[in-house]
């Protein structure tokens, strides 16, 4: 699956002054540094969180929403090996099961970018957080697509 999404870019500071700008009001957003951009892909819906970092609080999944012009936004592109869902075998304790992928979430952060899957199998069990190393190695059988995600 390749896109672009366009959030606040990773490590800009969000100034308690820049929420209270009158034409934004009520946004989700909170004041202090972006340390972790989520892009949550589901069918029929995709959007943009963050992990943000006020001194000793970090707030965990805030939703992007629009913000002034003095925080800056960066276009990012995207490019996940595997689309939703596409029909893969995942490994439950040492045995194969074929499963199809029902969500994606790319997380980018100072440490890099890690693409992650939901999948459900058979059972109806849905396994999320599931790394894209992952799939690869236990479905072979698949071409191969280059793991292309950076910032």
């Amino acid at each position: 699956m390749n896109g672009t999404i366009n959030p606040i870019k990773l490590n800009e500071v969000i100034e308690y002054e820049d929420l209270f700008h009158e034409t934004y009001s009520g946004t989700s957003l909170k004041a202090g540094r972006i340390v972790q951009i989520v892009y949550w892909i589901k069918p029929g819906k995709s959007f943009i969180t963050y992990d943000i970092l006020d001194h000793k609080k970090k707030y965990v999944n805030i939703e992007d929403s629009l913000s002034p012009p003095s925080i800056q936004r960066q276009e990012i592109s995207f490019k996940t090996v595997f689309d939703l869902k596409q029909p893969v075998d995942i490994e439950i304790a040492g045995v194969k099961r074929p499963s199809v992928i029902v969500s994606i979430t790319i997380h980018w952060s100072d440490d890099g970018t890690e693409v992650s899957y939901g999948v459900t199998d058979r059972t109806d069990t849905t396994y999320f957080g599931v790394r894209e190393e992952l799939l690869v190695n236990w479905n072979p059988h698949l071409p191969a697509r280059s793991l292309n995600t950076s910032l």
